[in-house]
């Protein structure tokens, strides 16, 4: 006896040091971006999303950047926040992200999430690094934070957090590189009273889940204002339909960037065993189909960054946030001023989502909540300037298909989205409800691209003519589409479809065959052991414009789901090409000159971005390694560049601000950025400029003109 009591109090003691070593370890704060698609998310393991700095760090990563290829950038900072009522009514709330104008900072009133692990990473794709069979998605992103800790490292006071409600959360976000899954994260935020475990168990009442989002949409490479008037140039609007907040920017018109929205939308929740989504309630008099529980109310609200007054008075205490968790907002009474005060510069506004109330989560019980971040492109004929202020139904139908789009992938099998599986929806007929369930598009294609001057070759293999749908098991691949961007789409290049070629004689598609583009016999490049099948040129290009260039591959579609023709992403192996003359062999010959272009360059050439350090001009039909030096008339050196064909990749601003990865460039060419070596901007004048050919010592002299 007196043995098994002993055991009994050993497994206390170390229950209980278990319990301490857990809520007093330190994990370091990481940050990490979902690439899979085209839209980058920074996520990070103390519960915010974001990065608050990327308006003066834009090269520091992303923050919510759609494209991600742009300086396009939809947030500030976000995060959860948990809200209820516990000890007789009694009011706490969590919160991982406030209002503050620096975002998250060590010990910072409101950001009261701490990390509970390092970041961890799945992938379904069993070529990635991070393969596991666990995985949801191309790229599952796994944090894992909490509210209980009072201090940052046990030495940095949280300020203001001095009564935790002990919530454990695990957010996990999904991300595919499909066309249709490409530019949202699906975010599952699984939420756990663990009050049991770290303090007096405590149940939590009348609980609400919310999102705050310091949504914002600007280019953080051409916008030219600084501080507030960087922010307050938005305007902000709700679609109850899909319960999504969404916001654009709407009040500067000068700026060149692309007209995008960016959006957050809650899809679902599950509580005490039943699936809610707001626009499914039960009919039962709105009541959950199981449980009986009252369905909770869902709705957004929005205060000024600033202190605000009236309907927009920013929350400043835990009172004050569960209120706004709480109570409707009158958002019909202010619709238009949301909307439109980012014309006037008025429109730093807060967007907040919340849902609730979820009557009672018991100790060691848990609600998992669901949301969605997307961001989407205006259409083409909403471009523009004229198009920045723009928000109708029509301006936001990328944004709706986008939101219905990351629905239908959450769904999976539960097609009327009741959270069971109901009788015909068993589509790969394990029994049980499958979420996450799509068909999908052939493999991508594995591309190579060869430079002329004026023209692009375009290489590619068969891997997507072997691939499986995962979903009907079939090899059902169906032909090849081409993309280029037009000249002159140069700072945002788009790419459009130009051609397409399918299987012949079965009648999908336009059955034109491959003949015009498959190779006799494979061909291999140096260092490449990949067998290229295919070759299209793009012929008539003009050096030192920027094209965008992909190859997609398309499929026959799904009966059974009912999905026409699926097509891999135009991004998922897209190249940008800067054609040009190729490396100078006959450096010297009076055939083979070197020269520069534009010549005279005048200030905001059609290439150029909107500030000095964004100009840009070539010299071209450089020997393969050389030193390129400009010097005034006086004969003073200016700058010096040392060209290296075989690695030369851009080594300017322009390329950083308007380009990206993978590159391609002609070997005979390099871009400079109009600057000294002390980074001075040159004046109008006439300059003299040498060439050296580092392999034969050659040297040849040119002159350049400025005007300004």
């Amino acid at each position: 006896m007196l043995a098994i009591r002993l055991k009994k109090i050993t497994a206390l003691l170390v229950s209980s040091f278990l319990i301490s070593l857990s809520v007093n370890a330190q994990f370091p704060f990481e940050r990490v971006e979902t690439s899979a698609g085209t839209m980058g998310l920074s996520l990070t393991n103390f519960g915010t999303i974001g990065k608050p700095d990327v308006r003066n760090n834009p090269e520091g990563g992303f923050s919510m950047r759609y494209p991600s290829s742009t300086g396009t950038e939809h947030l500030f900072e976000a995060g959860i926040w948990i809200g209820a009522r516990v000890d007789n009514g009694a009011i706490r709330v969590s919160t991982s992200s406030v209002t503050n104008p620096s975002g998250y900072a060590r010990g910072s009133a409101g950001f009261e999430f701490t990390a509970d692990d390092i970041i961890q990473r799945r992938s379904s794709d069993p070529n990635d690094e991070f393969f596991s069979i666990n995985a949801v998605s191309e790229e599952d992103i796994l944090a894992f934070f909490t509210d209980r800790r009072r201090s940052i490292d046990g030495t940095t006071p949280i300020s203001g957090h001095d009564d935790p409600l002990f919530v454990d959360i695990k957010m996990e976000s999904y991300n595919w590189g499909f066309p249709f899954t490409e530019n949202f994260s699906i975010l599952r935020y699984d939420i756990t009273n663990n009050s049991n475990l770290h303090a007096i168990p405590e149940v939590w009442d009348s609980v609400y889940v919310g999102m705050y989002a310091d949504l914002v949409v600007r280019n953080v490479n051409s916008a030219t204002e600084t501080g507030g008037e960087f922010f307050n140039k938005n305007g902000i609007g709700y679609m109850d339909s899909l319960h999504t907040m969404y916001v654009f920017d709407a009040g500067s018109p000068d700026d060149p960037s692309i007209n995008t929205y960016g959006a957050v939308t809650l899809i679902g929740a599950e509580y005490d065993g039943d699936f809610f989504h707001p626009a499914n309630p039960d009919t039962n008099n709105g009541v959950f189909t199981k449980s009986g529980l009252r369905v909770p109310d869902l709705g957004p609200s929005y205060w000024l960054f600033q202190a605000g007054a009236g309907d927009f008075t920013r929350p400043v205490n835990d009172v004050d946030r569960y209120s706004k968790m709480a109570e409707k907002f009158p958002y019909a009474e202010n619709e238009e001023a949301l909307r439109t005060d980012g014309q006037t510069g008025g429109g730093n506004y807060i967007s907040f989502m919340s849902m609730g109330p979820f009557p009672q989560i018991n100790p060691g019980e848990t609600i998992t909540v669901y949301f969605v971040y997307s961001a989407a492109l205006k259409p083409d004929e909403f471009q523009g300037p004229a198009g920045k202020a723009v928000d109708t139904e029509a301006s936001r139908v990328n944004l709706v298909n986008t939101v219905q789009s990351a629905g239908s992938v959450f769904r999976g099998e539960d097609k009327n989205n009741n959270g069971e599986l109901d009788p015909g929806e068993d589509t790969d007929g394990d029994g049980d409800l499958t979420r996450y369930l799509f068909p999908t598009p052939p493999d991508n294609p594995k591309t190579r691209i060869e430079l002329e001057a004026g023209k692009v070759s375009i290489y590619w293999d068969r891997t997507s003519e072997n691939s499986i749908d995962r979903v009907s098991g079939e090899a059902d691949f169906e032909g090849y589409r081409i993309y280029s961007s037009e000249l002159g789409d140069d700072v945002n290049p788009q790419p459009r479809l130009i051609r397409e070629f399918d299987i012949a004689g079965n009648d999908i598609g336009f059955d034109v065959g491959f003949e015009e583009v498959e190779l006799s016999e494979p061909v291999t490049f140096e260092g490449d052991d990949t067998q290229y099948w295919y070759r299209y040129d793009l012929d008539g290009l003009l050096s030192g414009w920027q094209y965008v260039v992909s190859v997609t591959s398309f499929d026959r579609g799904d009966d059974v789901f009912g999905i026409e023709s699926l097509e891999t992403s135009t991004n998922s192996n897209a190249v940008r090409v800067f054609p040009g003359t190729p490396a100078n062999e006959n450096f010297g010959s009076s055939d083979f000159e070197v020269g520069v272009y534009p010549n005279p360059y005048r200030v905001n050439a059609a290439w150029d971005g909107p500030s000095e350090a964004g100009r840009k001009l070539y010299f071209y039909n450089l020997p393969a390694k050389s030193e390129i030096r400009i010097y005034t008339i006086a004969g003073d050196i200016i700058a010096e560049l040392n060209h290296d064909a075989s690695t030369y990749n851009g080594d300017i601003a322009w390329f950083d601000s308007f380009s990206d990865d993978p590159r391609v460039m002609a070997g005979g060419e390099h871009a400079w950025d109009l600057q000294s070596e002390a980074n001075q901007i040159l004046t109008t004048g006439l300059y003299l400029f040498t060439v050296k050919d580092l392999t034969t010592g050659k040297i040849e002299t040119g002159k350049l003109a400025i005007i300004k």
